[in-house]
């Protein structure tokens, strides 16, 4: 396993990835790592979340997974980015760290130089209109993560 093949299985969805030669003790440690996770993880932690979601303008349907524009104009996401607006909204003003999110998002952890978040952040800042050097909607939060600054409400 070299570090793209360790990358690549963790982008397509692994929760893990162990190369070759292993010990027993590792794989017995890691194991434990992900049951210890799936228990402190709540059934479904976005089931409250309402039909549709309003903010700064915006309209996120979450049933049909459509973000709508201040002026109306319905903008796709993966549903990559769909996750992590969700979170994002049902966690307001609230910074969330890298793991946080990834842990909500695609429930796992974030190796040491994953940067699949920031990617998402970066992807997600560009169809909301957020300035990337100067970003609005989206914050970063120097050594903590990235926190959604806006009120967000049911929408109707």
């Amino acid at each position: 396993g070299d570090e793209m093949d360790r990358i690549l299985g963790l982008e397509m969805g692994a929760d893990d990835y162990l190369a070759k030669p292993f010990s027993a003790r590792e794989l017995m440690a890691r194991i434990k790592v992900v049951l210890r996770r799936v228990r402190e993880m709540p059934a479904d932690p976005l089931a409250d979340v309402p039909e549709q979601l309003a903010f700064s303008g915006w309209r996120l349907d979450t049933r049909t997974q459509y973000l709508t524009s201040p002026d109306g104009v319905v903008v796709p996401l993966s549903s990559a980015e769909y996750r992590l607006l969700q979170v994002l909204l049902t966690h307001p003003n609230r910074a969330l760290t890298r793991d946080q999110l990834l842990d909500m998002t695609q429930g796992r952890d974030a190796g040491p130089f994953d940067r699949s978040i920031d990617v998402l952040i970066g992807r997600l800042r560009k169809r909301l209109g957020d300035d990337a050097k100067q970003p609005e909607l989206i914050r970063t939060v120097r050594g903590r993560g990235y926190l959604l600054a806006s009120k967000v409400s049911p929408a109707r």
